[in-house]
């Protein structure tokens, strides 16, 4: 049986933890996502090398939850925030997911869009100045 490892799809994404929380940005849409509790910890899982299998396992075969767990890392990849791993990694840390815990969700923000896809350094025209707009 192989398993599924995922890794933060840098640099297409970056992610930082802010106290429990992870805020994540795909550089290529603008879109920045916030992860809590569950989330967070699940994040924490995956990027920390354990694998999907493993996190099914860890939330002790509850149909719903494992259900959900499915869907948030599908969410992770079809946003571009995880991919699947090159090779597997020795966990860097215990398992956070455990039985009984509440459903992760991926909170989803496309307010700071045309914001966030601004590239100054590049953009930069001899008549306009900077920034300009990426155009996509």
């Amino acid at each position: 049986m192989s398993l599924t490892y995922l890794e933060v799809a840098v640099p297409r994404c970056s992610a930082e933890d802010f106290d429990g929380e992870i805020v994540a940005i795909n550089l290529d849409t603008g879109r920045y996502f916030s992860m809590k509790d569950t989330a967070a910890m699940v994040w924490h899982d995956l990027a920390g090398g354990h694998s999907v299998e493993t996190l099914r396992a860890a939330v002790g075969g509850d149909p719903a939850l494992v259900a959900a767990l499915d869907q948030y890392v599908a969410e992770l990849s079809k946003e571009g925030l995880m991919r699947p791993a090159v090779e597997a990694a020795v966990p860097a840390a215990s398992l956070q997911t455990a039985p009984g815990m509440a459903h992760p969700t991926l909170e989803s923000f496309g307010d700071m869009e045309s914001l966030l896809l601004l590239d100054p350094v590049h953009e930069v025209d001899d008549s306009e100045g900077w920034p300009l707009p990426r155009t996509v």
